[in-house]
C-alpha cells in the first residue's frame, strides 16, 4: 500500500461510532486497524485517513465538540450521490447542501457533513 503524503489523523470520542459513520455510511474502507489502541486507518477513492480515540497522546488543549473548529477535510469521491443516499437513508443532515462550485475552470458537485465529533467533511466530485 502507498501512504499519501498527507494523513489527517482525527481524534475521535467513541471509535465505534466513528467507525461505524466513516465505514456504513460514508463508504470508507478500513485498511488496517489496532483494536487495543482505539485506532483506525480508512481509505476512500484514494484519500486516506485516521481516527483514534482520545487518549492524551496528541491534545493539545481540552477538547470539546466540535473537535476540528476551523478546519474542513476536502474528499473528492467518485459517487457522491450514492454518500449522499447513504447520509439520507440514516437521517443524517448535511452541514452544506449540495452545490454547484465553480473553481479556476472546473467545476464540481459538493456537500459539507460533520461526522460524530463535530469534523466538516466536504464531500466533492469533478464534472
Amino acid at each position: 500500500m502507498k501512504f499519501n503524503k498527507l494523513i489527517p489523523e482525527l481524534s475521535v470520542k467513541n471509535i465505534h461510532k466513528s467507525k461505524e459513520f466513516y465505514l456504513e455510511i460514508l463508504q470508507f474502507q478500513l485498511i488496517y486497524e489496532r483494536i487495543e489502541d482505539k485506532f483506525a486507518f480508512i481509505s476512500l477513492d484514494g484519500a486516506q485517513m485516521m481516527i483514534e480515540q482520545c487518549n492524551g497522546h496528541w491534545q493539545t488543549g481540552e477538547l470539546e465538540y466540535s473537535y476540528g473548529r476551523g478546519i474542513n477535510f476536502q474528499i473528492e469521491v467518485e459517487d457522491i450521490e450514492s454518500i449522499l443516499q447513504n447520509l439520507k437513508k440514516h437521517s443524517i443532515p448535511l452541514f452544506r447542501d449540495l452545490m454547484l462550485n465553480n473553481y479556476s475552470g472546473f467545476t464540481q458537485k459538493e456537500f459539507i457533513v460533520q461526522d460524530p465529533d463535530g469534523y466538516l467533511l466536504r464531500f466533492s466530485q469533478a464534472f
